[in-house]
């Protein structure tokens, strides 16, 4: 009881103390110059990683990684990029100097105690279709940004920092995204500006010759050498599956009867199949026991699969906005709901346009469902259907002709100096 108590205590402190260092970093000048990135889960990926790489390619504006991951950092200044620890001396000077945060998730991907006095643009991770931030209104989350009573929202506001943080500017491709992100970051019109994502950006290219050079700057040495596996192995087929974060499960590991590991992989080798395995980055622990089958890898670890998109057959998910970004591409999905009753009542509600998405791929509800889904002649022939629904639900999200982020964030920065 004593020792709870202490521990309470503690935390709360942290929370005010961060407050105060929060609200006093807005005292500094921050340098209109100069720009801070980060990532969740301390990697290197997602928008943030890609808009950081253009800008530095580009000399747009000065470009600083941080990070709380030494290794990240040790690969990026090898690469003569510029990254710093998070609590180095330089990287909180940068911290707190720094006009513009870029981040995927929460100011916290950089710091969440010296942002105050800065220009925050959250990238964002992904297109919902379950609820996110302030819409959550069940599950586990749901404390976190809809508490009950006073209290309890004060409570929030003081432990949930960063979650509570509203972003300066969000980039939106279509009027469906304004509409979520509006909602759920509880922003104004003017907060939002029409463009793409930099992760989907920066490999729309005019020419395989520019779209084969920026892979060879992107890609890391784990991501190179499993292109090459592929390219060498001749597979007949690559399956991605990458499911969204199941937020309810509480040290269960839901992926363990959700497939049948032995019969999958024999499936894989009699029909020279590569399947690559991608939990998300909260749950990438979970795939390490799954990884060990002829014709499947784990690339839970790996910083993001945008890399490998030109190599894949087949992308199954289930309510991951992966699927959104694999539109333009045209490569076929396969929804694989095992749990659909119980993560729509315990994990998170989906918002009420899900329902009427028109059909892209089939659902499979069992795992014996889906592996009649992993032939090659079904795989060949949902990549020969139809492509009017791709195109219908692409418009939904991508709008009739987005924008490039890059062009468009550096228009509203100039404009903003």
């Amino acid at each position: 009881m004593q020792r709870s108590l202490s521990n309470n205590a503690l935390l709360w402190l942290k929370a005010c103390t961060r407050k105060l260092v929060y609200q006093l970093s807005r005292l500094l000048p921050r340098n209109p110059n100069k720009a801070v990135f980060g990532s969740y889960k301390e990697l290197f990926s997602d928008n943030s990683k890609y808009l950081y790489k253009y800008w530095q390619q580009q000399h747009f504006i000065r470009c600083i990684w941080i990070s709380g991951n030494q290794e990240i950092i040790n690969q990026l200044n090898e690469n003569k990029q510029e990254a710093y620890y998070r609590w180095s001396l330089l990287g909180v000077y940068h911290a707190l100097t720094a006009k513009y945060y870029f981040y995927n998730s929460y100011i916290g991907d950089i710091n969440q105690w010296l942002a105050g006095g800065a220009t925050k643009i959250n990238l964002w991770h992904g297109s919902p279709m379950k609820k996110i931030e302030f819409d959550i209104d069940n599950g586990p989350m749901a404390e976190v940004f809809n508490p009950h009573g006073p209290l309890a929202q004060l409570k929030q506001s003081m432990l949930a920092h960063q979650q509570h943080v509203k972003p300066d500017l969000m980039l939106s491709p279509s009027p469906l995204v304004d509409s979520l992100f509006s909602s759920a970051f509880r922003l104004q019109a003017s907060q939002l500006v029409r463009c793409g994502n930099p992760r989907t950006d920066y490999y729309r290219t005019e020419t395989n010759q520019q779209r084969s050079s920026q892979q060879t700057q992107t890609h890391s040495t784990e991501l190179a050498a499993l292109r090459q596996q592929i390219q060498s192995q001749q597979y007949q087929q690559v399956i991605l599956y990458a499911p969204s974060w199941r937020d309810s499960y509480q040290g269960d590991n839901p992926y363990r009867n959700a497939f049948d590991w032995a019969a999958l992989s024999e499936h894989l080798q009699r029909h020279n199949q590569l399947f690559l395995l991608r939990l998300h980055p909260n749950e990438a622990a979970l795939a390490k026991q799954f990884s060990h089958s002829p014709n499947i890898i784990n690339i839970s670890a790996m910083e993001d699969v945008y890399g490998l998109l030109d190599s894949v057959d087949l992308l199954i998910t289930d309510y991951s906005s992966l699927f959104i970004d694999v539109l333009p591409l045209n490569i076929p999905v396969s929804f694989y709901l095992f749990d659909k009753a119980h993560y729509q009542q315990n994990c998170r509600n989906m918002y009420d346009y899900a329902s009427s998405i028109p059909d892209i791929g089939p659902e499979s509800l069992t795992f014996a469902a889906l592996l009649t889904k992993l032939q090659p002649a079904s795989i060949n022939e949902l990549a020969s259907q139809s492509q009017s629904n791709y195109l219908t639900v692409s418009k939904m999200y991508w709008g009739e002709s987005a924008k490039s982020s890059f062009n468009v964030l550096e228009d509203w920065i100039k404009s903003h100096h």
